[in-house]
């Protein structure tokens, strides 16, 4: 390998670990919002771990939430709790 072939490649690592150290400090902004925004919730009154719940659940679609409800009310059924 040539020294130019060297100093070229190590150029874009160089630039492949900057955008990644890029992304995660975008990441880390984000979740400080998203605490920002939970913390604001919360002082608002609201349940966050509901929020949290509710905000998974949206994620999924109604069947696969339909699957997961039939398999909890199978299991609090077995423990007695239905």
């Amino acid at each position: 390998m040539t020294d130019e072939a060297y100093t070229v490649t190590a150029a874009e690592l160089r630039q492949f670990i900057e955008r990644w150290e890029q992304l995660e400090a975008e990441k880390d902004d984000l979740t400080d919002a998203q605490k920002e925004v939970m913390a604001e919730a919360r002082g608002r009154g609201y349940d966050t771990k509901v929020m949290r719940r509710l905000i998974a659940l949206r994620k999924r679609t109604p069947d696969q939430i339909a699957e997961e409800e039939a398999i909890l009310a199978m299991y609090k059924s077995a423990l007695g709790m239905a």
